[in-house]
């Protein structure tokens, strides 16, 4: 079908300021952006009079490749679509989808943070999932390779050191995937096995991908002032994990992409600045470096992110010795003292089926109901659920840090959300990134410069071709919005008003508020090469 739109406010994705103009779409992409063009008899026109033509926008660190294929794909993409969300940058934070051997005898080890859809967890590899992904999913999606996925695969998730066989088989897959045209590599360092990797491993895994000239994106070891990843008490460990990552692109000159710069804690918040220089220093002097971050003060993760390696890694037995639980009880008081962060900020988002009474509630008020301690309650979900349970962490950065973040040039905007089959929900779903055009406009940021960060400059940082900007021959991936009237509605859980229309390869699957057709899979698979 050929599309004219008409009398548009159009927001190319470059950054530049607005203008006033026509486009043109015929099929999958557009073909002229201009005034007057004029409009054949069997072209729909639509008159964009008043309204604002942006590209679609892109969701720089996503992990939605783990329901792509999933046949209830409506429970999963609608909401990111109703936000005007076109295309993802998923398998972050070490985990993909795929990228692992065929036939590994740890692969059902894989995607334990996730629900993955049987489609996928038949496939093991990029090539074949790309071909039944495109056109079978609703949104186009750029997928990285997962490190923690490629050496689950060859050496499951367990704490052991990868001999010098497992290592060069796990590179091997990792390139493999690259080959098949994964985006880059995502390290999880907060995350079984990645917080196993010694920083040899990682040398090699960032070299692999300098070569291919791809973006590594680092969840690192801490993102908060102490954590449970360093022994030490005398320097912030937001900061070790720091100089770790400073270090690890220096010596490769690997294109860096932090993932999700964040702030645990009241008291880590003042070291926002130090850590924002360090990156600003090696931008500086000349890496290619940028971070993701999202508009809101709390995040989803796993329970464990915030147990100590050492105890995750003991047997059942080990963790249940009075020594063991004492020794964990001191370090969680001494850190939740020293961090400004506790038990109250942590809520279960989802805990498994047998226990869905704790859902929406803190770990405080849970323990106040059993009449337990903070401690045991929290350790106790973690062994009901398999250490598997979700929660929603709060304190991540105050409003203070977002806007600062925000009007920084390394900044890049994203989502982090998933949605889960049970459970609360991360409000990031409903509509982060229209929530960054509102914060923009309050702090007086030029609108095109917030649509660039989730358009243009993350197609262009994630080598997304022909996306993310209104250009003639680039894929007509739009959102038509009425600036005027929108509103993000995050806490009643609903869509934002005042996103008119959103198009995915010329297809228009939202109508105010509303999907067209729930069954459209349009989008389409993403390669880099």
């Amino acid at each position: 079908m050929s599309l004219l739109f008409k009398n548009c406010t159009i927001i190319d994705g470059s950054g530049t300021p607005p203008f006033t103009g026509d486009i043109a779409v015929t099929g999958d992409r557009i073909t002229q952006v201009g005034e007057n063009i004029p409009s054949p008899r069997d072209v729909e026109t639509i008159d964009c009079r008043g309204l604002t033509v942006t590209p679609g926008f892109i969701d720089c660190h996503s992990h939605n490749d783990w329901f792509a294929l999933s046949e209830e794909h409506p429970r999963y993409f609608d909401p990111f679509l109703l936000q005007g969300i076109t295309t993802f940058v998923a398998g972050n934070c070490g985990y993909s989808v795929v990228g692992y051997r065929e036939g590994s005898p740890y692969q059902h080890q894989i995607g334990s943070l996730f629900e993955r859809d049987p489609a996928s967890s038949r496939l093991s590899r990029f090539a074949p999932w790309f071909e039944a992904v495109d056109r079978h999913c609703p949104v186009n999606i750029a997928c990285l390779a997962g490190h923690g996925t490629a050496r689950i695969g060859v050496n499951g998730d367990k704490n052991t050191p990868l001999s010098a066989e497992r290592k060069a088989a796990m590179l091997e897959d990792l390139e493999q995937a690259l080959v098949e045209g994964a985006g880059g590599i995502s390290l999880g360092l907060m995350y079984e096995p990645g917080l196993y990797a010694p920083f040899d491993e990682l040398l090699d895994v960032a070299r692999l991908c300098a070569r291919y000239d791809r973006i590594l994106t680092v969840h690192p070891r801490a993102e908060s002032n102490i954590s449970m990843s360093y022994s030490s008490f005398t320097q912030s460990h937001l900061l070790l994990a720091l100089a770790e990552l400073d270090r690890l692109v220096r010596e490769t000159g690997v294109r860096f992409q932090h993932s999700h710069l964040i702030f645990a804690g009241r008291k880590t918040w003042k070291v926002e600045k130090k850590a924002v220089a360090v990156l600003e220093k090696l931008k500086t002097d000349g890496f290619d470096v940028a971070f993701d971050m999202y508009p809101l003060d709390y995040g989803v993760s796993i329970i464990t992110v915030v147990l100590p390696d050492w105890y995750q890694a003991m047997t059942k037995e080990a963790r249940r010795r009075p020594l063991t639980h004492l020794r964990l009880a001191v370090m969680v008081d001494l850190t939740t003292r020293l961090l400004g962060f506790g038990f109250p900020d942590i809520t279960i988002a989802y805990g498994g089926d047998s226990q869905r009474e704790v859902i929406g509630k803190s770990v405080t008020e849970i323990a106040r109901e059993r009449s337990i301690s903070p401690l045991n309650a929290y350790l106790d979900i973690c062994e009901k659920s398999e250490f598997k349970a979700t929660v929603l962490m709060g304190a991540y950065q105050n409003d203070e840090i977002i806007r600062d973040l925000m009007s920084n040039d390394m900044s890049m905007f994203m989502t982090d959300a998933w949605v889960h089959r049970h459970g609360k929900q991360n409000g990031g779903i409903y509509g982060a990134l229209p929530r960054f055009i509102e914060l923009g406009a309050q702090m007086g940021q030029p609108v095109e410069l917030t649509i660039a960060k989730m358009t243009g400059r993350s197609a262009d940082r994630f080598k997304l071709q022909n996306r993310g900007f209104i250009r003639e021959g680039y894929f007509a991936d739009l959102n038509i919005i009425d600036l005027c009237t929108l509103k993000t509605r995050i806490k009643e859980e609903l869509p934002p008003t005042g996103i008119r229309y959103t198009y995915v390869n010329g297809n228009l699957v939202t109508r105010d508020g509303m999907r067209v057709k729930s069954n459209q899979v349009t989008g389409r698979a993403i390669r880099v090469h």
